[in-house]
């Protein structure tokens, strides 16, 4: 099943992605692709906390330009790709960073579209005004549910705890795993996956669930998914799943 469902998603999403560049005649463009890894100043500026994941240098902020657009996405991988739209498009999307190349490029082509704007990473207060906005951006939509964040985000984790809602963790670093932060503890994410989903009423996940393909449990779960951050803001826009990032800023050049 977990290789059907994997299909199923990035065959969904290859699917609107082309059509996309198609309804914008963007495939005979030539449109030239640069990504480069930021360092996590330019990434995420200077904040008050420092237990960001792009701060420990577990993880880099990978940026595509499209037409003067900006889209990211966040990654393990270290590596600089230059091509076309083409070529993005013709990605076999067997690893990490192949996957983070095309998805970093979807965002940035979702906003040059137009379909999501807001394909950049808050910095300086930004990770801070969002957290503030987590607890009742839960209640407000999905009342007394219980929450299954998959990736820890360590301001948004301590605040949907803190708001006494529901909440269970789980992560994929071994420095993580089975550690309680901020009053949080973190479970590990490779093991027994549907029943935590079963246990849960809503799926709060990272969008970097698409791009090391961990996405698609959650994808195909019977209950609600809302991705958060950057990463996830093409696939959100394309395959109508819901996103939260208040604090992200536009993509668009000036």
């Amino acid at each position: 099943m977990e290789k059907e469902n994997k299909e199923l998603f990035f065959a969904r999403l290859q699917e609107e992605f082309t059509k996309l560049v198609d309804e914008f005649q963007l495939r005979q463009a030539e449109v030239k692709v640069k990504a480069s890894l930021l360092s996590p100043e330019d990434s995420i500026g200077a904040t008050k906390r420092q237990d960001y994941v792009i701060l420990t240098g577990k993880e880099r902020l990978l940026q595509a330009t499209v037409m003067g657009c900006k889209g990211q996405a966040f990654t393990g991988s270290q590596g600089d790709f230059s091509g076309t739209l083409e070529d993005v498009l013709a990605l076999p999307l067997t690893d990490d960073f192949q996957r983070a190349i095309y998805i970093s490029t979807l965002n940035a082509v979702v906003c040059y579209t137009g379909k999501d704007v807001q394909t950049v990473h808050c910095r300086n207060e930004g990770p801070e005004k969002c957290a503030l906005q987590t607890a009742s951006y839960f209640k407000e939509n999905y009342g007394d549910s219980r929450v299954l964040m998959i990736g820890y985000q360590p301001a948004l984790a301590e605040a949907i705890h803190n708001a006494g809602i529901s909440l269970i963790v789980l992560d994929l670093d071994p420095a993580n795993i089975g550690k309680t932060k901020n009053g949080v503890l973190i479970s590990n994410g490779a093991e027994g996956l549907e029943d935590y989903i079963s246990g849960s009423d809503v799926i709060f996940a990272t969008g970097s669930t698409i791009c090391n393909a961990t996405i698609d449990a959650l994808y195909n779960a019977p209950i609600p998914l809302v991705l958060f951050g950057t990463t996830g803001a093409g696939a959100a826009a394309l395959l109508s799943i819901k996103r939260f990032c208040p604090e992200s800023t536009s993509g668009k050049g000036d």
